[in-house]
């Protein structure tokens, strides 16, 4: 069987690409993303809620352990947007938690993602392009739903910070850290031999699934990890079910 690689790279408002698609081709490889500021805006994409659901609680939980922290709320805000940092409970300041990154990566038959990209047009809103984050929630929570990917997803926080020109927009740390964010004022920053914040901070890759991010199934726990609960959403797909997997 002949494999092709299509890489959908959906965040905010990069471009839909696809590549190496043929007409022999039986199955294509697909990463996607999309950022999400809650729990219900990713529902609302018609992701299954238990993965949202999952997704943000794996999010906070790095939140915790990852974020930059600083001794003074103006470094902080400095390295965020205004007044974006609060006060911890041991008297540093860090960022809000701005929400969580899903992303989806896995080999789907051509003619299932054919289908998928199909109801996710007719689905999405008037007037709405391929190139918006919504538009790859809808895409991911179609194949998900469907049981493609062996219902493997992964997700991280995401942070309010501006942009080259002083506009704001939602983004991972490992994203800020490739733009070259160094949160110099962060007290992790401070006690590294270079000063400065980076990957090798964070612990573990969280930003590629299977490289040791935090990957789940879409079979998630919920009252504890040893229970389990199917992913549905409002795609009419089939119920996925597997066991839960985090990285670490």
């Amino acid at each position: 069987m002949r494999r092709s690689s299509v890489k959908l790279v959906l965040a905010g408002a990069l471009p839909l690409a696809l590549a190496g698609c043929g007409p022999s081709e039986q199955k294509d490889t697909v990463n996607a993303k999309a950022n999400f500021s809650s729990v219900q805006e990713c529902a609302d994409a018609k992701v299954p809620v238990n993965i949202c659901s999952d997704a943000y609680m794996q999010a906070l939980s790095d939140h915790r352990r990852i974020a930059p922290t600083y001794d003074d709320k103006a470094s902080c805000d400095a390295d965020f947007v205004p007044d974006y940092c609060q006060v911890t409970s041991d008297g540093k300041y860090m960022p809000k938690l701005g929400g969580f990154e899903l992303g989806f990566s896995g080999q789907v038959p051509k003619e299932a993602l054919d289908r998928a990209n199909q109801e996710v047009t007719q689905s999405a809103p008037s007037g709405m392009s391929g190139t918006t984050g919504l538009m790859a929630g809808l895409l991911i929570g179609n194949l998900l739903s469907n049981g493609f990917g062996n219902n493997r997803y992964y997700s991280q926080p995401i942070y309010q910070t501006r942009d080259d020109r002083g506009g704001y927009y939602s983004s991972s740390l490992p994203s800020q850290i490739d733009r070259g964010k160094t949160f110099g004022r962060s007290t992790q920053a401070q006690s590294s031999p270079d000063r400065s914040y980076g990957k090798s901070t964070l612990g573990r890759n969280l930003g590629s699934s299977g490289s040791g991010s935090s990957s789940v199934s879409s079979t998630i726990s919920r009252g504890g990890f040893g229970s389990q609960a199917s992913a549905r959403s409002g795609w009419g797909g089939k119920s996925s079910s597997g066991s839960s997997s985090f990285g670490g």
